[in-house]
C-alpha cells in the first residue's frame, strides 16, 4: 500500500535480560539440579539462550513458545528439593523460582524452573520476561524479519568451541534438498568452516551471507516467473510498469482511495532508492528482480494492517459497545464423594477431571492480568446448592480482594439511562456474570438468610429415567431456587411433545440427513421433557467456539 507505516517490532528488553544472570535450572522431569546456568535474552528479544557448568553449549529457547514467566513452587523430586536448599533458604524458595511455561499449544506444555538467589532478581526477570510476553508485535514481524529470526538462532546455538555446527546449517536447509548440495552452497560461499571439527567461526556467517545462502538453496522461481511476467522478459522493472502493478494487481480493492492513496511517480521513485542496491537502476527509476523480491518480503506487503497491531480503538466506550473476548465460562457443580461440601468445576456429566472451584480461582487470580490490563468478565453455569453458592461468594471475595467488582462505581451506577463503564474504566477489574433472582424471591430469601442464618436448599427433583409412558405429567421443578439447570425463557411450556412441537426437529432431520446419520440424534430424543427448546442443544452445539486457535483440539 502507498501509506507507509514504519512498523517497529523490537520489544523492550531490560539491561538485566541482555546481560544474564546465572540460575539454578531443572524441568519436571529433572532428578538432579543444573547448577550455574547462565541466562540471557538475546538483543532483539527472539530467544533465551543458555549455558551451564555441566554443559558447555549453548541451549536455546523461542520466546513465542513461551506462554508466562510466573512465582515457582517447591520441587517434585526430593533430590532435586534437598540440593536448592544448600543454596539457599527454604521459606524464599518460591519467591526465588520463575516458572517457565512452554509448549506449541495449550496441550504439549512443558515447564522450566529458574532458581535466583535473590528475591529481587527473580522479580526483575519475571517482570521483564512478561513485558516481552505482552507484546503480540513478534508475530507480525515479515518474512527477511523471519530470515533473520533463523539466522539469529543458528549464531545463538553455539557448540562447546562457541562456534557454530555445520551440521544445524545443515539441518535447516536439508528439507527436500541433500546434505551434499547444502554443504556445496556452503562452500561456494567460502562457509565450508573447520573440516576437522565441522564448524564455523560467528564472525563469517553475517546475515548478508546466510540470505545468498537461502537464496542459492531455495530459490523463488514463482516471484521469478512474476517479474519475467511483469518486466516484459527484461532484467528488470520500469517505474510505468512498477506502478500498474503497485496499483492494479498488488493493491487492495477495498481499500479508501482517500486513505490508502494509489502509487505515483514520486512514491514509486522512493520505493526503488529504499530496496534497489544498484545506483544505476535507482537513477534511472528502474527496480531489479532481487530488489523486487526483498519489496515483496518487506513489511509493506505484511497480510495484515501493521498500524492495527498496536491498540488502535477507542476503549473509552461503555463495555456494551466491545465484542467481548476476556471471558471465562465456569461450570459450577456440587462435589461428590470426598469433594462433597465443596463446589467444583466439571464439564456437566462428562468425564472430566473435577477441580476445586477456589483453586480455579487462585489460578485465575495470579493470570487475569499477565497479557492484558482490560476486565475479565467471569460467567458462572451455577448448578451447585444454595450452600455451595454461599461458599463461592465468599471465595470470590476473599480470593480476588480488590480485583473484584462486587459494587458499582458511584459514577455509574446501575440505574435506567447511566451507560456502563468502559473498559479503560474497568482496568485490572474482575466481573462476575451469573443468574439473578427475581427481584421479590430474592429480598425474601435475603431476610431469611439473615434471619436464620441459612436457605432452604432446593427440593430434589425426580429422575426422569424412573418415568414410563408419554402421556405423564412432565416433573414438577422449583422455578424459584437459586440457578434452575435449564435456563428457557418459555414459562408455559406443556410438558410433552405435541404436533407442533414436533414439526421443527422432523424439518431439522429432513433438512440434514447426514447429521441425523453420523450423530444419532433422533436415537437421544427422550419421550418426556421438561421444555421443548431443550431439543435444539442438541442440533446446535457445533455452533460453540473458543476465542483462540489453540484451544482447537480436534
Amino acid at each position: 500500500m502507498a501509506k507507509e507505516y514504519q512498523f517497529s517490532w523490537k520489544p523492550n528488553i531490560p539491561d538485566a535480560l541482555l546481560k544474564g544472570y546465572e540460575f539454578d535450572k531443572y524441568d519436571d522431569e529433572s532428578i538432579c539440579l543444573e547448577c550455574g546456568t547462565f541466562l540471557r535474552v538475546d538483543e532483539y528479544g527472539f530467544f533465551l539462550y543458555w549455558t551451564s557448568e555441566e554443559r558447555k553449549d549453548t541451549s536455546v529457547l523461542d520466546l513465542i513458545l513461551v506462554w508466562e514467566a510466573r512465582r515457582g513452587t517447591f520441587p517434585k523430586d526430593g533430590r532435586v528439593m534437598f540440593e536448592l536448599e544448600q543454596h539457599g533458604p527454604r521459606e524464599t524458595i518460591e519467591d526465588r523460582t520463575i516458572w517457565l511455561t512452554y509448549g506449541p499449544d495449550l496441550v504439549s506444555v512443558s515447564n522450566y524452573y529458574l532458581v535466583a538467589e535473590d528475591i529481587e532478581v527473580a522479580k526483575i526477570w519475571r517482570n521483564g520476561l512478561n513485558e516481552i510476553l505482552r507484546t503480540s508485535k513478534m508475530r507480525h514481524i515479515s518474512y527477511t524479519t523471519s530470515l533473520m529470526k533463523n539466522w539469529r538462532y543458528l549464531c545463538l546455538c553455539l557448540n562447546e568451541h562457541q562456534k557454530i555446527p555445520i551440521k544445524n546449517i545443515v539441518k535447516i536447509f536439508s528439507g527436500g534438498k541433500t546434505d551434499r548440495m547444502v554443504q556445496k552452497c556452503l562452500s561456494d560461499l567460502g562457509l565450508s568452516g573447520d573440516k576437522d571439527y565441522d564448524e564455523l567461526d560467528v564472525e563469517l556467517f553475517t546475515f548478508d551471507k546466510y540470505l545468498r545462502l537461502y537464496y542459492k538453496i531455495c530459490p523463488r522461481s514463482d516471484v521469478q516467473e512474476l517479474f519475467v511476467k511483469l518486466s516484459g522478459q527484461k532484467e528488470y522493472l520500469t517505474k510505468d510498469r512498477l506502478i500498474n502493478f503497485l496499483n492494479e494487481e498488488q493493491r487492495d480493492p477495498r481499500l479508501n482511495e482517500i486513505l490508502f492513496p494509489f502509487f505515483d511517480d514520486k512514491k514509486v521513485l522512493q520505493l526503488i532508492s529504499k530496496y534497489e542496491s544498484d545506483e544505476n537502476y535507482v537513477n534511472n527509476g528502474k527496480m531489479s528482480g532481487d530488489a523486487f523480491l526483498r519489496f515483496l518480503m518487506s513489511d509493506e506487503n505484511a497480510p495484515v494492517f501493521l498500524d492495527r497491531v498496536d491498540l488502535y480503538q477507542d476503549m473509552d466506550q461503555p463495555l456494551c459497545h466491545y465484542y467481548i473476548n476476556r471471558c471465562i465460562e465456569l461450570d459450577c457443580w456440587d462435589g461428590t464423594g470426598e469433594n462433597k461440601g465443596e463446589p467444583i468445576i466439571t464439564h456437566g456429566k462428562a468425564m472430566c477431571t473435577d477441580v476445586f472451584f477456589k483453586d480455579v480461582l487462585y489460578q485465575i487470580r495470579d493470570t487475569a492480568f499477565a497479557r492484558s490490563d482490560f476486565p475479565l468478565i467471569l460467567s458462572f453455569e451455577n448448578h451447585c446448592s444454595k450452600s455451595n453458592q454461599l461458599k463461592m461468594a465468599k471465595y470470590c471475595m476473599e480470593i480476588f480482594g480488590d480485583m473484584l467488582l462486587s459494587k458499582p462505581f458511584d459514577d455509574y451506577p446501575l440505574e435506567p439511562g447511566v451507560q456502563l463503564p468502559s473498559p479503560n474504566r474497568l482496568k485490572h477489574k474482575i466481573l462476575i456474570k451469573n443468574k439473578r433472582l427475581k427481584a421479590d424471591i430474592e429480598k425474601l430469601q435475603m431476610e431469611q438468610f439473615l434471619r436464620e442464618g441459612k436457605l432452604d436448599e432446593d427440593e430434589p427433583v425426580e429422575n426422569p429415567e424412573d418415568i414410563v409412558g408419554e402421556e405423564i405429567l412432565a416433573v414438577s421443578v422449583d422455578d424459584q431456587r437459586a440457578h434452575p439447570e435449564v435456563e428457557v425463557c418459555d414459562a408455559h411450556s406443556t410438558s410433552t411433545l405435541d404436533a407442533n412441537d414436533r414439526a421443527p426437529l422432523r424439518d431439522l432431520d429432513e433438512a440434514h440427513p447426514e447429521f441425523k446419520q453420523t450423530n444419532f440424534i433422533s436415537k437421544l430424543k427422550p419421550l418426556v421433557t421438561k421444555k421443548p427448546q431443550a431439543f435444539f442443544t442438541f442440533q446446535f452445539c457445533l455452533l460453540i467456539c473458543l476465542p483462540n486457535f489453540k484451544f482447537h483440539l480436534n
